[in-house]
């Protein structure tokens, strides 16, 4: 597998196409108030994408109560991780923890934080190098916070 770890905000199309329907409900209409101050990133094999994240850097749509109390990141020089996504068929083969291994190459000192809503995804996380940071008192929605510090 030869991936290609490129930025698809010319043709992000593409990689919205390949997000399950309730995202794409998210993004694809405030994408043109985000396109700006955000940047698409995408593994691709052979010609197809199979996964994919945005990066934010301020807000992304939809920001919860909890991530928008940690706003103040983004003034700290964190970057936002969201949609993160593997086509289904690739799973299992690591391609989002390789895609976050390129996007620290890419951008070797950079900062970044994101939220999670199910604590098993801590795991993955925290073995890419991320640390968790705070858990919301909201029982009815539970979201972890995690940060990435290259230092």
């Amino acid at each position: 597998m030869a991936l290609e770890f490129i930025n698809s905000n010319k043709s992000p199309k593409q990689f919205f196409d390949i997000l399950p329907a309730d995202w794409q409900a998210i993004i694809v209409p405030e994408w043109d108030a985000y396109k700006k101050k955000s940047a698409i990133y995408v593994l691709k094999d052979e010609n197809e994408i199979v996964a994919g994240g945005i990066v934010f850097s301020n807000n992304h749509p939809e920001m919860t109560d909890f991530e928008q109390s940690f706003q103040h990141l983004s003034s700290e020089g964190y970057l936002y991780i969201g949609f993160i996504w593997v086509i289904p068929q690739k799973r299992n083969q690591q391609l989002a923890s390789k895609w976050l291994d390129k996007l620290k190459e890419e951008n070797k000192n950079q900062k970044y934080w994101l939220t999670i809503e199910e604590e098993s995804l801590s795991y993955f996380y925290k073995k890419n190098g991320f640390k968790l940071l705070k858990e919301s008192t909201n029982s009815a929605s539970k979201e972890w916070l995690l940060t990435y510090n290259p230092q």
